[in-house]
């Protein structure tokens, strides 16, 4: 099985401290995503998506919870159903974020055509 998360922060020392978490996550075999600095999709904060599958999706899980410092973490399996993965499929770190489900149901749409 396949995964994402999602590292979200809301102020300058929340995004210091999610950008250090990035050489840890790299090191344990994470594949990382852009560093967005503005929302982007269905994701109403500044984020980046890490991506990993099942042989390390312990020791990733657990970084992150141990190294969260408070920061919002979506996580989710990456079934290619991006709605589901997004809504009944999510567990979070910390404080859930309010997902823009309405953004990514018409992406669906497109991208099915």
């Amino acid at each position: 099985m396949k995964y994402h998360a999602h590292v979200y922060w809301n102020d300058a020392e929340q995004r210091a401290h999610a950008i250090a978490m990035r050489i840890g996550l790299e090191m344990l075999g994470c594949g990382l995503g852009r560093i967005h600095d503005v929302p982007i999709g269905p994701h109403p904060l500044a984020m980046y998506q890490v991506m990993y599958d099942d042989p390390i999706k312990e020791p990733v899980e657990r970084m992150l919870t141990n190294q969260s410092h408070g920061i919002s973490i979506l996580l989710h399996e990456d079934t290619g159903d991006d709605i589901h993965d997004h809504t009944e499929g999510v567990r979070w770190i910390n404080e859930p974020v309010v997902l823009d489900i309405a953004w990514l149901e018409e992406y669906t749409k497109h991208k099915d055509h």
